[in-house]
């Protein structure tokens, strides 16, 4: 008999979530960043003095460019089976170790920030960023970490990706599974939750759990060898087929 898969849900809910791309580019596939306590987008101008002597001595500044930052406090914790790292979390502490041998922009990835309700509130931005800074606070409590990502080019404005009300399908992990039933597949995503039904390739998921808005964790079904899409329904409809939906079978 199947057990209903279950994991920890982080206990601070925020207005924004922070989505990272793990693909190489130029390819994308986009995971929510899971356990965020804090989450913090800093912008700032470069400038500089542009006074003239018609300004009598006034201030006067030009504005020469611009930066931002993502500043996140992040409860560092394991995957679902507790038998390793989140995977994440994982892709973000290779990352910044790779700049001990590397430049920043060889450890960019892609990073977006948005409204978790669909809402427009000017602040859903996407753009390249590397790990500028990771620090893990000492003694035995929880493991907090606060890391900066700091901005790599451009911020660019986005279309909210919650914005519809059909639930949207980012990835899949794993995105490869065998034939026999079980294992559970974390189905990232938009809007999925109130989800009714999980499939793959059309047949029921043995069982699943809605953790939260971005994340729906599925048990597997018996399936053939082959791409199997996965779909999650809710009362708003079913998620529309893309690549970020395949599930390979072998």
């Amino acid at each position: 008999m199947s057990t209903t898969p279950t994991t920890r849900v982080t206990d601070l809910s925020r207005t924004h979530r922070l989505d990272i791309d793990t693909a190489t580019y130029p390819t994308s596939s986009y995971f929510q960043l899971m356990g965020i306590e804090e989450l913090k987008l800093a912008e700032t101008v470069r400038t500089e003095d542009d006074e003239a002597y018609e300004d009598d001595g006034a201030e006067r500044d030009a504005v020469t460019g611009y930066g931002w930052q993502l500043e996140v406090k992040l409860a560092y914790s394991t995957t679902l089976t507790g038998s390793a790292i989140d995977t994440q979390h994982a892709f973000l502490r290779a990352k910044f170790k790779a700049l001990r041998a590397a430049s920043a922009q060889a450890c960019e990835f892609g990073a977006r920030i948005y409204n978790r309700d669909g809402l427009d509130d000017g602040h859903s931005s996407e753009g390249r960023v590397y790990v500028k800074e990771w620090k893990q606070s000492g003694g035995k409590g929880r493991r907090v970490i606060d890391i900066v990502l700091k901005g790599q080019g451009g911020l660019s404005d986005i279309t909210n990706p919650a914005g519809s009300a059909l639930p949207a399908i980012t990835s899949l992990s794993p995105a490869t599974a065998g034939t026999a039933a079980g294992g559970l597949i974390q189905i990232f995503g938009y809007q999925l939750t109130g989800a009714t039904a999980v499939t793959f390739g059309g047949v029921a998921a043995t069982n699943f759990v809605v953790v939260n808005d971005g994340l729906i964790v599925a048990t597997k079904p018996a399936l053939t060898a082959g791409t199997r899409d996965a779909v999650v329904t809710t009362p708003a409809g079913a998620s529309p087929n893309t690549t970020a939906d395949d599930l390979v079978i072998s």
